[in-house]
């Protein structure tokens, strides 16, 4: 297979490491900063600083580059950083920093750069491993923002919060970015900061799909990437037209048209997109670049149609569990559903797991398939006990946003292995005498 890899110290490996460094950092953030939890300053500002040493360290742990590895990614993970930097910065007057806003840019650059140059230095010799493709390596930074993203979105609807911010793109007049952290609390904080990380996905989106058109051979590969690209910006187009109905710059609850129908059609994309990342994660991994022909197994093509079979059930059962959100109907056909979802991955994951000794990666995904099913039959009772003892109106407790949100988490989980599977049947095994 004709595929240019990027190994070693590099652009790529810049890049890989500073989003990586700067997804960590969203994640610690979001958590800290979350209702319920709200951990106090010093001690979040603690541990953004501590990731920020810890990604200069990998990466000179990976590159051998030491304390200039270090350096470029604390300078890339800041300059990804300055997309939230503006709430903490911003004036009370909308969409306006304060006096002191270049210092603040200026100084928070150079922080970066100074903490990922001391962890850079603490680490100066690479391992002995041979060292990742970056691509691949900022795929799976993707699919882990991604993944983030899925979360926050399924508490902002399992608190029934999406429509906390009346207005798009703006947030109550404010440029989203310069929306004060001071005014993010509760339902606010749920759906304001669900569309940061959706901004932050999108860039990372962009920037692999350029790196992917720069560097791959694979036309089929680039225009996947194209896809992956379009529908991230279209995704992120209908999740302000579920809030307003229409294009506006008005903050005016009056004038605005929400939609139901488009809140459960971005639910469904969402959970699509992030089966996209895991298969571009895939596409850009060393297993596939670099594997040898594939292995003939008898049974492969019933294994392959099995698993296109429970990709697609998914998919439906996906769409009913959004109905029920949102629209609080076809729980009975969700119920139903999931009888033959686990009984086509049951059988899907058993035969993957049982059948391809040999074939590490189909065996492996056919046992956490397995694993998954488990966990989601938990937690699909749990959701249903939180659903028929919720409330109709009013806030929803924190333990239904969390059975829910884990219910929907574990659905897109079981895609992406699906998805795997899939791949890995196609990519690693061949039917007997084709």
């Amino acid at each position: 297979m004709n595929v240019e890899l990027e190994k070693g110290p590099g652009p790529g490996s810049s890049l890989a490491l500073g989003f990586g460094t700067a997804v960590a950092m969203w994640a610690a953030a979001y958590v800290c900063r979350f209702p319920g939890v709200e951990a106090p300053g010093s001690l979040a500002l603690a541990i953004l600083l501590l990731l920020l040493v810890a990604g200069g360290r990998l990466a000179a742990r990976h590159t051998g580059s030491g304390a200039w590895a270090g350096a470029k990614t604390g300078l890339i993970a800041s300059f990804i950083n300055l997309l939230i930097l503006g709430s903490v910065i911003a004036s009370p007057e909308p969409n306006r920093f304060g006096p002191s806003a270049p210092a603040w840019i200026v100084g928070s650059l150079l922080l970066g750069a100074c903490l990922g140059g001391i962890g850079g230095a603490s680490r100066r010799t690479r391992e002995t491993s041979p060292p990742p493709d970056w691509n691949g390596v900022l795929a799976l930074v993707l699919v882990a923002a991604t993944f983030l993203l899925v979360v926050a979105g399924g508490i902002v609807t399992g608190a029934r919060a999406g429509l906390a911010v009346v207005d798009w793109p703006n947030s109550f007049g404010y440029n989203m970015f310069l929306y004060p952290l001071a005014k993010m609390s509760g339902d606010i904080y749920y759906e304001h900061s669900h569309r940061l990380l959706g901004t932050l996905v999108g860039l990372a989106t962009l920037v692999l799909s350029i790196r992917i058109f720069r560097r791959e051979s694979r036309a089929w590969l680039k225009r996947f990437a194209a896809v992956a690209l379009l529908l991230v910006i279209a995704q992120g187009f209908l999740g302000g037209m579920r809030v307003t109905g229409k294009p506006t710059l008005s903050t005016s609850p009056e004038e605005m048209a929400p939609s139901l129908l488009l809140a459960l059609v971005h639910g469904v994309i969402a959970q699509l997109f992030f089966g996209m990342t895991v298969a571009l994660a895939a596409f850009l991994s060393a297993r596939w670049t670099e594997s040898s022909a594939p292995v003939a197994k008898r049974g492969a093509g019933t294994d392959r149609s099995l698993s296109i079979s429970l990709f697609l059930l998914l998919v439906a059962q996906i769409a009913t569990g959004a109905v029920q959100r949102h629209f609080a109907g076809g729980l009975h056909l969700h119920l139903g559903l999931a009888v033959v979802v686990l009984a086509v991955g049951a059988v899907s994951g058993a035969r993957a797991w049982g059948l391809y000794a040999d074939v590490p990666a189909v065996r492996r995904t056919g046992l956490l398939l397995i694993a998954l099913l488990g966990v989601q039959i938990v937690l699909g009772f749990a959701a249903l006990v939180a659903v028929n003892l919720s409330p109709e109106a009013g806030p929803a407790s924190a333990a239904d946003i969390a059975v829910t949100t884990a219910h929907q988490a574990v659905g897109a989980a079981l895609l992406a292995h699906a998805v795997l599977l899939f791949l890995w049947l196609r990519r690693l095994v061949a039917p007997a005498g084709a």
